[in-house]
């Protein structure tokens, strides 16, 4: 078994927001907090940022990946794409834990009103003003970490270097990133990677990225 642990430090240029289940009286959508009443980044939001990155580069090498979220045109057990097999999908469970993203600052909780648009007409619809919680304008840095177990070692570092490159390749997490919400200064990413405790060297991930560029070296289904 190969041990791999991500340390991926999201560094928020502007305000953040993720739908809570929490209900507030005069808000519509509430920003997901901690059992302790601290924003947080949701393991759920992070999970789905890495894999929509990480489908849109390999797409771009022209690598297979399957067509989530409907379960009828996702991978079957026995033939899973990279992505499935990394990030799992209905019939196959991911070898990795995310665990929620943590501010290294506590952000302010704010109220912003917005208003729905009809994409089809590029306007805004009648009576459909809407209130909801952001963190401030400036939440900083959010920390977020990734364990798992790989069964197989190069299976191990192609998932490794595919979380890499798909955290670079992003521009905006969260809710509302076309309204400029959760936008990130992507020169200012940094993401820490380990297998067996041993530190996974920048060289590794971009030969990984050489090889899928040229469309090759992606790992068969391992699982």
């Amino acid at each position: 078994m190969s041990h791999v642990k991500i340390t991926i430090r999201f560094p928020l240029a502007t305000s953040f927001h993720t739908t809570g289940n929490r209900r507030r009286l005069g808000v519509d959508k509430t920003l997901a907090l901690s059992t302790e009443g601290v924003p947080v980044l949701p393991a759920t939001t992070i999970k789905g940022f890495l894999r929509d990155c990480a489908e849109t580069l390999l797409r771009t090498w022209a690598q297979r990946v399957c067509l989530p979220p409907t379960p009828m045109t996702m991978c079957s057990e026995k033939n899973l794409c990279m992505v499935c097999q990394i990030f799992g999908n209905p019939r196959h469970t991911s070898p990795l834990r995310f665990r929620d993203g943590q501010f290294v600052q506590k952000p302010d909780i704010m109220e912003r009103s917005g208003v729905s648009i009809s994409r089809s007409r590029r306007a805004a619809l009648p009576q459909r003003l809407f209130f909801l919680e952001t963190t401030d304008p400036q939440p900083g840095e959010v920390v977020a970490t990734i364990e798992g177990d790989f069964a197989d070692t190069e299976l191990a570092r192609q998932a490794t270097a595919l979380i890499v490159l798909a955290a670079r390749s992003g521009f905006a997490i969260g809710a509302g990133r076309t309204r400029g919400l959760g936008w990130l200064e992507r020169d200012k990413m940094r993401v820490e990677s380990r297998i067996d405790d041993e530190q996974v060297e920048n060289s590794l991930i971009e030969q990984y990225a050489h090889l899928w560029s040229e469309g090759k070296h992606v790992v068969e289904n391992q699982t």
